[in-house]
């Protein structure tokens, strides 16, 4: 058993002790639809005196099933988010054929009788089993069968007969639509990682930068600089973060470059969240780097207006 952000981590189908309400669905980008499954599960928990337990993929599934798509969040950062909206924790599978064979019923049996689950919670659109037979009617059946409590929520939709969807988000994060993002999120979009060494030139211009790696199995985010709250060590400081490559310095390595306002100190090694609140521009070219400097000083100018000033 590994503890992760604070979640105990266990895979699938590995024995546990401890009573919990589980939550069933990929929760990708864990948009407001999947908190709400959390949070009728966390209501349960509570009054049975359980835990919040809930499955999600290590991995990225659409690579597996052979589709031309990535996961908005890591593993990583969806451990990381629903360790803040209350999960304790999670059971996890690796996305691979073997996985995607599992039938329906077998894959709900498994995980019934690996764990000591008092209340099951999915979403209306849950499927699940091998080419997705399992539904949430069948779900409904086989908790049922075992006299285990099944919650099915509702989708929650943006507007009449429209359901908030990864898809509609997935849109969004290519385009760098931020504020659309964020409506159908209940916290902001962000990148999780641990700051690396990078080229040292901010430092030559008066604005040192957090760098971390854009992961290999994330969505990208759409290029462009951004107005971000950067968390160190549990404190949110203001921030513009440049999101692609930097072609003033000839770097095409496409990474997460914060310059957070305000902060002195050595970040190297630290994990890190970037939070994105709004887009101010695309990324530009500038064949002297002075240029650059001041085109800085106006976004971090501009972030400050955005973000309201002061630390949050």
């Amino acid at each position: 058993m590994n503890r992760l952000f604070g979640c105990d981590v266990f895979a699938w189908d590995e024995r546990t002790t401890e009573r919990v309400v589980l939550c069933l669905g990929f929760f990708d980008c864990l948009h407001k639809g999947h908190v709400k499954v959390i949070g009728r599960a966390r209501d349960a928990a509570k009054s049975m005196g359980a835990k919040v337990a809930a499955f999600t993929f290590d991995g990225d599934p659409h690579a597996a099933l052979g589709r031309c798509r990535k996961p908005v969040f890591t593993f990583e950062e969806r451990v990381y988010r629903m360790s803040y909206f209350g999960v304790d924790e999670i059971f996890c599978a690796v996305p691979n054929g073997e996985f995607f064979a599992i039938d329906a019923r077998d894959f709900v049996q498994r995980l019934f009788d690996a764990h000591n689950i008092a209340a099951v919670v999915a979403g209306s659109d849950y499927t699940f089993g091998a080419g997705a037979e399992g539904s949430a009617d069948m779900l409904v059946k086989i908790c049922r069968e075992r006299g285990i409590a099944c919650e099915i929520c509702d989708m929650l939709e943006y507007a009449p007969g429209k359901k908030i969807a990864s898809r509609e988000i997935e849109r969004a994060v290519a385009v760098g639509n931020i504020a659309k993002i964020n409506e159908w999120l209940p916290k902001p979009y962000f990148v999780l990682g641990e700051v690396v060494h990078g080229r040292g030139d901010g430092k030559k211009f008066g604005f040192p930068t957090a760098n971390i790696p854009f992961p290999q199995d994330k969505l990208r985010l759409a290029a462009g600089v951004y107005a971000t709250y950067v968390t160190i060590d549990g404190r949110a400081y203001h921030a513009v973060t440049n999101v692609g490559t930097h072609p003033t310095f000839g770097d095409d390595s496409y990474n997460v470059e914060s310059l957070v306002i305000g902060w002195e100190g050595d970040l190297y090694g630290k994990t890190i969240e970037v939070a994105f609140e709004a887009r101010l521009r695309d990324i530009i070219h500038f064949d002297d780097p002075s240029a650059l400097k001041a085109q800085i000083d106006r976004d971090a100018a501009q972030a400050l207006d955005l973000l309201g000033g002061g630390d949050k």
